[in-house]
Protein backbone atom coordinates (compact mmCIF):
# COMPACT_ATOMS: atom_id res chain seq x y z
CA UNK A 1 0.00 0.00 0.00
CA UNK A 2 2.85 2.34 0.89
CA UNK A 3 4.66 1.65 -2.38
CA UNK A 4 1.49 2.27 -4.37
CA UNK A 5 1.00 5.63 -2.68
CA UNK A 6 4.60 6.62 -3.33
CA UNK A 7 4.27 5.51 -6.97
CA UNK A 8 1.00 7.47 -7.31
CA UNK A 9 2.48 10.65 -5.82
CA UNK A 10 5.58 10.34 -7.97
CA UNK A 11 3.43 9.92 -11.07
CA UNK A 12 1.37 13.00 -10.19
CA UNK A 13 4.55 14.97 -9.58
CA UNK A 14 6.05 13.92 -12.92
CA UNK A 15 2.84 14.79 -14.77
CA UNK A 16 2.76 18.19 -13.09
CA UNK A 17 6.40 18.79 -13.98
CA UNK A 18 5.74 17.78 -17.58
CA UNK A 19 2.81 20.18 -17.85
CA UNK A 20 4.86 22.99 -16.27
CA UNK A 21 7.80 22.43 -18.60
CA UNK A 22 5.65 22.15 -21.73
CA UNK A 23 3.85 25.40 -20.89
CA UNK A 24 7.17 27.11 -20.13
CA UNK A 25 8.90 26.06 -23.35
CA UNK A 26 5.85 26.90 -25.48
CA UNK A 27 5.58 30.37 -23.88
CA UNK A 28 6.96 32.20 -26.92
CA UNK A 29 7.99 35.81 -27.41
CA UNK A 30 5.44 38.22 -28.89
CA UNK A 31 7.87 41.13 -29.14
CA UNK A 32 7.59 43.05 -32.44
CA UNK A 33 10.38 42.74 -35.00
CA UNK A 34 11.34 46.03 -36.61
CA UNK A 35 14.70 47.31 -37.78
CA UNK A 36 16.26 50.35 -36.13
CA UNK A 37 16.27 53.45 -38.30
CA UNK A 38 18.79 56.23 -38.62
CA UNK A 39 18.75 58.55 -35.61
CA UNK A 40 16.68 61.65 -36.32
CA UNK A 41 18.86 64.76 -36.36
CA UNK A 42 17.84 67.32 -33.71
CA UNK A 43 19.37 70.78 -33.33
CA UNK A 44 20.58 72.21 -30.03
CA UNK A 45 17.97 74.96 -30.38
CA UNK A 46 15.35 72.34 -29.47
CA UNK A 47 17.04 71.92 -26.08
CA UNK A 48 17.10 75.69 -25.55
CA UNK A 49 13.37 75.84 -26.32
CA UNK A 50 12.59 73.30 -23.57
CA UNK A 51 14.82 75.19 -21.16
CA UNK A 52 12.96 78.41 -21.91
CA UNK A 53 9.61 76.65 -21.65
CA UNK A 54 10.40 75.43 -18.14
CA UNK A 55 11.03 79.03 -17.10
CA UNK A 56 7.32 79.81 -17.49
CA UNK A 57 5.67 79.04 -14.14
CA UNK A 58 2.57 77.43 -15.63
CA UNK A 59 1.33 76.22 -12.26
CA UNK A 60 -2.29 75.06 -12.08
CA UNK A 61 -4.20 75.11 -8.81
CA UNK A 62 -7.37 73.36 -7.68
CA UNK A 63 -8.89 76.81 -7.19
CA UNK A 64 -8.73 78.03 -10.80
CA UNK A 65 -9.29 81.63 -9.68
CA UNK A 66 -5.88 81.52 -7.97
CA UNK A 67 -4.03 80.31 -11.08
CA UNK A 68 -1.90 83.03 -12.68
CA UNK A 69 -3.49 83.25 -16.13
CA UNK A 70 -0.97 85.85 -17.33
CA UNK A 71 1.74 83.17 -17.30
CA UNK A 72 -0.27 81.00 -19.69
CA UNK A 73 -0.84 83.99 -21.99
CA UNK A 74 2.91 84.65 -22.06
CA UNK A 75 3.64 80.95 -22.59
CA UNK A 76 1.32 80.84 -25.60
CA UNK A 77 3.03 83.90 -27.07
CA UNK A 78 6.37 82.13 -26.63
CA UNK A 79 5.08 79.05 -28.49
CA UNK A 80 3.78 81.24 -31.31
CA UNK A 81 7.17 82.90 -31.70
CA UNK A 82 9.20 79.70 -31.33
CA UNK A 83 7.24 77.53 -33.77
CA UNK A 84 6.33 79.76 -36.73
CA UNK A 85 5.43 77.01 -39.22
CA UNK A 86 3.06 75.32 -36.79
CA UNK A 87 1.25 78.60 -36.28
CA UNK A 88 1.17 79.31 -40.02
CA UNK A 89 0.03 75.91 -41.29
CA UNK A 90 -1.98 74.38 -38.45
CA UNK A 91 -5.31 75.60 -37.15
CA UNK A 92 -5.19 76.76 -33.53
CA UNK A 93 -8.20 76.87 -31.22
CA UNK A 94 -8.27 77.72 -27.55
CA UNK A 95 -10.67 76.34 -24.98
CA UNK A 96 -9.85 78.49 -22.01
CA UNK A 97 -6.07 78.09 -21.86
CA UNK A 98 -6.13 74.58 -23.32
CA UNK A 99 -4.74 74.49 -26.86
CA UNK A 100 -6.02 72.47 -29.84
CA UNK A 101 -3.89 72.38 -32.99
CA UNK A 102 -5.35 70.69 -36.07
CA UNK A 103 -2.99 69.36 -38.75
CA UNK A 104 -5.04 68.29 -41.75
CA UNK A 105 -4.11 64.91 -43.19
CA UNK A 106 -3.93 63.84 -46.84
CA UNK A 107 -6.84 61.42 -46.51
CA UNK A 108 -9.87 63.11 -44.96
CA UNK A 109 -11.73 59.78 -44.91
CA UNK A 110 -9.43 58.34 -42.26
CA UNK A 111 -10.21 58.88 -38.59
CA UNK A 112 -7.86 61.39 -36.93
CA UNK A 113 -5.42 60.68 -34.14
CA UNK A 114 -5.01 62.81 -31.02
CA UNK A 115 -1.59 63.47 -29.49
CA UNK A 116 -1.60 64.97 -26.02
CA UNK A 117 0.59 66.63 -23.41
CA UNK A 118 -0.13 69.19 -20.72
CA UNK A 119 1.24 72.67 -20.21
CA UNK A 120 0.69 72.94 -16.48
CA UNK A 121 2.92 71.83 -13.63
CA UNK A 122 2.48 71.29 -9.92
CA UNK A 123 3.68 73.98 -7.48
CA UNK A 124 7.07 73.92 -5.78
CA UNK A 125 6.74 74.07 -2.00
CA UNK A 126 8.61 77.01 -0.50
CA UNK A 127 9.90 74.77 2.28
CA UNK A 128 11.65 72.58 -0.32
CA UNK A 129 13.48 75.33 -2.22
CA UNK A 130 16.71 74.88 -0.26
CA UNK A 131 16.78 71.21 -1.30
CA UNK A 132 16.72 71.99 -5.01
CA UNK A 133 20.14 71.97 -6.69
CA UNK A 134 19.11 74.94 -8.82
CA UNK A 135 16.19 77.29 -9.48
CA UNK A 136 13.18 74.96 -9.96
CA UNK A 137 12.02 77.17 -12.82
CA UNK A 138 15.47 77.86 -14.24
CA UNK A 139 15.70 75.13 -16.86
CA UNK A 140 19.42 74.83 -16.12
CA UNK A 141 21.47 71.95 -17.56
CA UNK A 142 23.62 70.01 -15.08
CA UNK A 143 25.44 66.76 -15.87
CA UNK A 144 23.54 66.31 -19.10
CA UNK A 145 20.14 66.80 -17.43
CA UNK A 146 17.66 69.64 -17.80
CA UNK A 147 16.44 70.54 -14.30
CA UNK A 148 13.17 72.22 -13.48
CA UNK A 149 9.51 71.75 -12.68
CA UNK A 150 7.85 70.20 -15.72
CA UNK A 151 11.03 68.63 -17.13
CA UNK A 152 9.61 65.16 -16.41
CA UNK A 153 5.92 66.05 -16.18
CA UNK A 154 5.05 67.01 -18.88
CA UNK A 155 6.86 69.72 -20.83
CA UNK A 156 9.38 67.31 -22.32
CA UNK A 157 6.51 65.58 -24.18
CA UNK A 158 4.90 68.88 -25.14
CA UNK A 159 8.06 70.40 -26.60
CA UNK A 160 9.15 67.13 -28.23
CA UNK A 161 5.82 67.01 -30.06
CA UNK A 162 6.16 70.62 -31.18
CA UNK A 163 9.78 70.19 -32.29
CA UNK A 164 8.94 67.05 -34.27
CA UNK A 165 5.99 68.75 -35.95
CA UNK A 166 7.98 71.87 -36.85
CA UNK A 167 10.71 69.65 -38.34
CA UNK A 168 8.20 67.71 -40.46
CA UNK A 169 6.71 70.99 -41.69
CA UNK A 170 10.20 72.23 -42.60
CA UNK A 171 10.52 69.10 -44.74
CA UNK A 172 7.10 69.80 -46.34
CA UNK A 173 5.68 66.60 -44.86
CA UNK A 174 1.97 66.04 -44.28
CA UNK A 175 0.51 63.16 -42.27
CA UNK A 176 -1.67 60.59 -43.98
CA UNK A 177 -4.46 61.22 -41.48
CA UNK A 178 -5.45 64.36 -39.55
CA UNK A 179 -3.65 64.93 -36.26
CA UNK A 180 -5.11 66.86 -33.33
CA UNK A 181 -2.68 68.12 -30.72
CA UNK A 182 -4.40 68.73 -27.39
CA UNK A 183 -2.38 70.50 -24.72
CA UNK A 184 -4.31 70.79 -21.47
CA UNK A 185 -3.75 73.65 -19.03
CA UNK A 186 -5.04 72.08 -15.81
CA UNK A 187 -4.23 68.36 -15.86
CA UNK A 188 -2.73 68.64 -12.39
CA UNK A 189 -5.92 70.24 -11.09
CA UNK A 190 -8.61 67.97 -12.47
CA UNK A 191 -8.47 68.31 -16.24
CA UNK A 192 -11.47 70.55 -16.86
CA UNK A 193 -9.74 71.98 -19.94
CA UNK A 194 -9.55 68.65 -21.78
CA UNK A 195 -13.02 67.76 -20.55
CA UNK A 196 -14.27 70.86 -22.39
CA UNK A 197 -12.27 69.82 -25.47
CA UNK A 198 -13.94 66.40 -25.36
CA UNK A 199 -17.36 68.08 -25.32
CA UNK A 200 -16.33 70.23 -28.28
CA UNK A 201 -15.09 67.26 -30.32
CA UNK A 202 -18.22 65.30 -29.46
CA UNK A 203 -20.41 68.19 -30.64
CA UNK A 204 -18.55 68.03 -33.97
CA UNK A 205 -19.10 64.25 -34.14
CA UNK A 206 -15.36 63.62 -34.24
CA UNK A 207 -14.21 60.10 -33.44
CA UNK A 208 -10.48 59.44 -33.19
CA UNK A 209 -8.78 56.27 -34.35
CA UNK A 210 -6.50 56.44 -31.31
CA UNK A 211 -5.22 58.80 -28.63
CA UNK A 212 -1.75 59.09 -27.11
CA UNK A 213 -1.16 60.81 -23.77
CA UNK A 214 1.42 60.64 -20.97
CA UNK A 215 1.63 57.47 -18.90
CA UNK A 216 4.24 54.73 -18.98
CA UNK A 217 7.92 55.35 -19.73
CA UNK A 218 11.00 53.45 -20.81
CA UNK A 219 12.52 51.86 -17.73
CA UNK A 220 15.68 49.92 -17.04
CA UNK A 221 15.05 49.65 -13.30
CA UNK A 222 11.47 48.73 -12.45
CA UNK A 223 10.90 45.25 -13.89
CA UNK A 224 12.13 42.39 -11.64
CA UNK A 225 14.31 40.03 -13.65
CA UNK A 226 14.86 42.54 -16.44
CA UNK A 227 16.91 45.21 -14.67
CA UNK A 228 19.26 46.80 -17.17
CA UNK A 229 17.04 45.91 -20.13
CA UNK A 230 15.03 48.87 -21.52
CA UNK A 231 11.29 48.19 -21.36
CA UNK A 232 8.73 50.56 -22.87
CA UNK A 233 5.62 50.57 -20.67
CA UNK A 234 2.61 51.48 -22.80
CA UNK A 235 -0.45 52.27 -20.71
CA UNK A 236 -3.40 50.43 -22.25
CA UNK A 237 -5.72 51.22 -19.37
CA UNK A 238 -5.96 53.62 -16.46
CA UNK A 239 -7.14 53.12 -12.92
CA UNK A 240 -10.25 54.90 -11.72
CA UNK A 241 -10.27 57.50 -8.97
CA UNK A 242 -12.46 57.93 -5.91
CA UNK A 243 -12.19 59.63 -2.55
CA UNK A 244 -14.64 58.84 0.25
CA UNK A 245 -15.03 60.79 3.48
CA UNK A 246 -15.74 58.68 6.56
CA UNK A 247 -17.45 60.82 9.17
CA UNK A 248 -18.44 60.01 12.75
CA UNK A 249 -20.52 62.24 15.06
CA UNK A 250 -20.68 61.31 18.77
CA UNK A 251 -21.20 63.67 21.67
CA UNK A 252 -17.86 64.98 22.92
CA UNK A 253 -16.95 66.52 26.26
CA UNK A 254 -14.11 67.27 28.64
CA UNK A 255 -10.99 65.10 28.31
CA UNK A 256 -10.97 64.53 32.08
CA UNK A 257 -14.15 62.46 31.80
CA UNK A 258 -13.85 60.42 28.56
CA UNK A 259 -16.69 58.08 27.62
CA UNK A 260 -16.10 54.45 26.76
CA UNK A 261 -16.17 55.25 23.05
CA UNK A 262 -15.54 58.52 21.24
CA UNK A 263 -15.88 59.69 17.65
CA UNK A 264 -12.13 59.20 17.22
CA UNK A 265 -12.31 55.62 18.54
CA UNK A 266 -15.08 54.69 16.13
CA UNK A 267 -13.27 56.30 13.19
CA UNK A 268 -9.96 54.61 13.94
CA UNK A 269 -11.63 51.20 14.17
CA UNK A 270 -13.45 51.86 10.87
CA UNK A 271 -10.20 52.69 9.07
CA UNK A 272 -8.52 49.61 10.56
CA UNK A 273 -11.40 47.37 9.43
CA UNK A 274 -11.19 48.78 5.92
CA UNK A 275 -7.42 48.34 5.70
CA UNK A 276 -7.81 44.76 6.96
CA UNK A 277 -10.08 43.90 4.03
CA UNK A 278 -8.21 44.71 0.81
CA UNK A 279 -9.79 44.29 -2.59
CA UNK A 280 -9.06 40.98 -4.34
CA UNK A 281 -5.98 40.75 -6.55
CA UNK A 282 -6.21 40.09 -10.29
CA UNK A 283 -3.84 39.56 -13.21
CA UNK A 284 -6.47 40.51 -15.79
CA UNK A 285 -6.59 43.30 -18.36
CA UNK A 286 -3.40 45.28 -18.97
CA UNK A 287 -1.48 43.37 -16.30
CA UNK A 288 -2.32 40.09 -18.02
CA UNK A 289 -1.03 41.56 -21.29
CA UNK A 290 2.06 42.79 -19.43
CA UNK A 291 2.89 39.18 -18.48
CA UNK A 292 2.15 37.97 -21.99
CA UNK A 293 4.67 40.40 -23.47
CA UNK A 294 7.42 40.23 -20.83
CA UNK A 295 7.07 36.72 -19.40
CA UNK A 296 8.88 35.01 -22.29
CA UNK A 297 11.77 37.50 -21.98
CA UNK A 298 12.42 36.82 -18.28
CA UNK A 299 14.87 34.42 -16.62
CA UNK A 300 13.75 30.78 -16.63
CA UNK A 301 12.22 30.57 -13.14
CA UNK A 302 10.20 33.77 -13.62
CA UNK A 303 9.14 32.68 -17.08
CA UNK A 304 8.05 29.33 -15.67
CA UNK A 305 5.94 30.92 -12.92
CA UNK A 306 4.22 33.33 -15.35
CA UNK A 307 3.60 30.61 -17.93
CA UNK A 308 1.98 28.46 -15.24
CA UNK A 309 -0.23 30.87 -13.34
CA UNK A 310 -2.71 28.04 -12.78
CA UNK A 311 -0.12 26.74 -10.30
CA UNK A 312 1.97 29.74 -9.25
CA UNK A 313 -0.55 32.59 -9.16
CA UNK A 314 -0.70 32.76 -5.31
CA UNK A 315 3.09 33.03 -5.22
CA UNK A 316 3.08 35.75 -7.88
CA UNK A 317 0.43 37.69 -5.93
CA UNK A 318 2.62 37.56 -2.80
CA UNK A 319 5.61 38.87 -4.76
CA UNK A 320 3.68 41.78 -6.22
CA UNK A 321 2.01 42.62 -2.92
CA UNK A 322 5.39 43.25 -1.28
CA UNK A 323 5.84 46.65 -2.97
CA UNK A 324 3.45 49.57 -3.26
CA UNK A 325 4.00 49.79 -7.00
CA UNK A 326 3.48 46.08 -7.56
CA UNK A 327 0.38 45.97 -5.37
CA UNK A 328 -1.11 48.90 -7.31
CA UNK A 329 -0.93 46.86 -10.53
CA UNK A 330 -3.04 43.96 -9.23
CA UNK A 331 -5.85 45.44 -7.13
CA UNK A 332 -7.94 48.45 -6.23
CA UNK A 333 -5.89 50.24 -3.59
CA UNK A 334 -7.01 51.82 -0.31
CA UNK A 335 -5.09 54.81 1.07
CA UNK A 336 -6.15 56.92 4.08
CA UNK A 337 -4.88 60.40 3.20
CA UNK A 338 -6.52 62.95 5.54
CA UNK A 339 -7.53 62.60 9.20
CA UNK A 340 -9.34 65.40 11.03
CA UNK A 341 -10.57 65.67 14.62
CA UNK A 342 -10.30 67.97 17.58
CA UNK A 343 -9.70 71.66 18.24
CA UNK A 344 -8.01 71.60 21.65
CA UNK A 345 -5.98 69.12 23.69
CA UNK A 346 -8.46 68.96 26.61
CA UNK A 347 -11.63 68.67 24.52
CA UNK A 348 -12.93 65.35 23.23
CA UNK A 349 -14.10 66.06 19.67
CA UNK A 350 -17.73 65.47 18.80
CA UNK A 351 -16.79 64.81 15.20
CA UNK A 352 -13.98 62.93 13.46
CA UNK A 353 -13.44 62.33 9.77
CA UNK A 354 -11.04 60.53 7.43
CA UNK A 355 -10.58 60.83 3.69
CA UNK A 356 -9.80 57.55 1.96
CA UNK A 357 -8.47 57.57 -1.61
CA UNK A 358 -9.13 54.60 -3.88
CA UNK A 359 -7.52 53.83 -7.23
CA UNK A 360 -9.88 51.49 -9.03
CA UNK A 361 -8.68 48.50 -11.00
CA UNK A 362 -10.43 48.21 -14.41
CA UNK A 363 -13.48 46.05 -13.80
CA UNK A 364 -14.16 47.55 -10.37
CA UNK A 365 -16.85 50.25 -10.36
CA UNK A 366 -17.33 53.18 -8.00
CA UNK A 367 -20.56 51.55 -6.76
CA UNK A 368 -18.65 48.34 -6.01
CA UNK A 369 -16.09 50.29 -3.97
CA UNK A 370 -18.86 51.98 -1.99
CA UNK A 371 -20.45 48.61 -1.20
CA UNK A 372 -17.09 47.11 -0.26
CA UNK A 373 -16.40 49.92 2.21
CA UNK A 374 -19.84 49.70 3.77
CA UNK A 375 -19.55 45.93 4.21
CA UNK A 376 -15.99 46.10 5.58
CA UNK A 377 -16.78 48.77 8.18
CA UNK A 378 -20.23 47.41 9.11
CA UNK A 379 -21.01 50.32 11.42
CA UNK A 380 -23.96 52.63 10.74
CA UNK A 381 -22.39 55.34 12.88
CA UNK A 382 -19.83 55.89 10.13
CA UNK A 383 -21.22 58.06 7.36
CA UNK A 384 -19.83 57.53 3.85
CA UNK A 385 -19.67 60.69 1.72
CA UNK A 386 -18.45 60.52 -1.87
CA UNK A 387 -16.29 63.37 -3.18
CA UNK A 388 -17.63 63.86 -6.71
CA UNK A 389 -15.22 66.53 -7.99
CA UNK A 390 -12.53 64.14 -9.26
CA UNK A 391 -14.35 60.80 -9.18
CA UNK A 392 -13.79 58.73 -12.32
CA UNK A 393 -14.47 55.14 -13.28
CA UNK A 394 -11.55 53.00 -14.42
CA UNK A 395 -10.96 53.08 -18.16
CA UNK A 396 -11.60 50.36 -20.68
CA UNK A 397 -8.60 48.25 -21.74
CA UNK A 398 -7.15 49.07 -25.16
CA UNK A 399 -6.38 46.02 -27.30
CA UNK A 400 -2.75 45.27 -28.11
CA UNK A 401 -4.02 44.31 -31.57
CA UNK A 402 -5.31 47.84 -32.22
CA UNK A 403 -3.76 49.92 -34.98
CA UNK A 404 -2.70 52.57 -32.50
CA UNK A 405 -0.79 50.10 -30.33
CA UNK A 406 0.92 48.58 -33.36
CA UNK A 407 2.01 51.97 -34.70
CA UNK A 408 3.28 53.00 -31.30
CA UNK A 409 5.38 49.86 -30.77
CA UNK A 410 6.82 50.23 -34.29
CA UNK A 411 8.00 53.79 -33.61
CA UNK A 412 9.45 52.71 -30.25
CA UNK A 413 11.45 49.77 -31.61
CA UNK A 414 12.69 51.80 -34.59
CA UNK A 415 13.84 54.69 -32.38
CA UNK A 416 14.98 52.68 -29.36
CA UNK A 417 16.56 49.46 -30.68
CA UNK A 418 16.77 46.67 -28.14
CA UNK A 419 13.80 47.98 -26.18
CA UNK A 420 11.11 45.52 -25.11
CA UNK A 421 7.42 46.42 -25.37
CA UNK A 422 5.03 45.92 -22.47
CA UNK A 423 1.34 46.84 -22.12
CA UNK A 424 0.85 48.41 -18.73
CA UNK A 425 -1.79 49.57 -16.25
CA UNK A 426 -1.39 53.33 -15.64
CA UNK A 427 -2.00 53.84 -11.93
CA UNK A 428 -2.18 57.66 -12.02
CA UNK A 429 -4.87 59.81 -13.61
CA UNK A 430 -4.25 61.48 -17.00
CA UNK A 431 -6.14 63.94 -19.18
CA UNK A 432 -6.82 61.14 -21.67
CA UNK A 433 -9.59 59.77 -19.42
CA UNK A 434 -11.71 62.70 -20.58
CA UNK A 435 -11.64 61.38 -24.17
CA UNK A 436 -13.23 57.98 -23.54
CA UNK A 437 -16.23 58.93 -25.70
CA UNK A 438 -13.98 60.20 -28.50
CA UNK A 439 -11.94 57.02 -28.98
CA UNK A 440 -11.98 53.42 -27.76
CA UNK A 441 -8.21 53.19 -28.28
CA UNK A 442 -6.37 55.28 -25.69
CA UNK A 443 -2.65 54.80 -25.09
CA UNK A 444 -0.41 56.33 -22.44
CA UNK A 445 3.34 56.59 -23.00
CA UNK A 446 6.16 59.11 -22.53
CA UNK A 447 9.27 58.43 -24.66
CA UNK A 448 11.76 59.12 -21.86
CA UNK A 449 13.88 56.69 -19.83
CA UNK A 450 13.41 56.49 -16.05
CA UNK A 451 11.81 59.83 -15.27
CA UNK A 452 13.28 61.54 -12.22
CA UNK A 453 11.78 63.84 -9.60
CA UNK A 454 8.24 63.99 -10.94
CA UNK A 455 6.23 66.22 -8.55
CA UNK A 456 9.25 66.15 -6.25
CA UNK A 457 12.73 67.57 -5.77
CA UNK A 458 15.16 68.23 -8.63
CA UNK A 459 12.81 67.14 -11.38
CA UNK A 460 14.87 66.47 -14.49
CA UNK A 461 15.03 65.03 -18.00
CA UNK A 462 18.17 64.01 -19.91
CA UNK A 463 19.23 66.19 -22.84
CA UNK A 464 19.90 63.13 -25.00
CA UNK A 465 16.62 61.54 -23.85
CA UNK A 466 14.75 64.67 -24.90
CA UNK A 467 16.35 64.58 -28.35
CA UNK A 468 15.41 60.92 -28.68
CA UNK A 469 11.82 61.79 -27.71
CA UNK A 470 11.70 64.27 -30.59
CA UNK A 471 12.89 61.51 -32.90
CA UNK A 472 10.20 59.17 -31.58
CA UNK A 473 7.35 61.60 -32.28
CA UNK A 474 8.88 62.43 -35.68
CA UNK A 475 8.85 58.75 -36.70
CA UNK A 476 5.40 58.19 -35.22
CA UNK A 477 3.80 61.03 -37.17
CA UNK A 478 5.78 60.35 -40.33
CA UNK A 479 4.66 56.72 -40.23
CA UNK A 480 0.94 57.38 -39.68
CA UNK A 481 -1.13 55.33 -42.06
Amino acid sequence: MGKKLVFFLLTVFLILMLIVLVKTFTFKSVQPKFKAVKTVSVSDSAVAHLQQGIQFKTVSLSDAAKTDSSVFVAFHQFLHKTYPLIHQKLQLEKVGFTLIYTWKGKNIHLKPVILMAHQDVVPVEKASLAQWKTDPFGGIIQNGKILGRGAADDKTSLFALLEATEKLLQENKQPERTVYFVFGHDEEAGGKGVKAVAALLKSRKIKADWVLDEGGEITKKEIPGLQGTPVALIGTSEKGYLSLDLKVNIEGGHSSMPKAETAVDVLVVAVQKLRAKPFPASFGGSTGDFFKYLGPEMPFTSKMAIANQWLFKPLLFKIYEKSGGGNALIRTTIAPTILQAGIKDNVIPASASATINFRLLPGTSIDAVFKHVKTAIADDRVQLIKQDAFAAEASAVTSTKSDGFKQLEKAIVENYPGTLIAPYLTVGATDSRQLAEISDCILRFVPVTDLEGMHGLNEKAGVDEYKKAIGFYYLLMKGLR
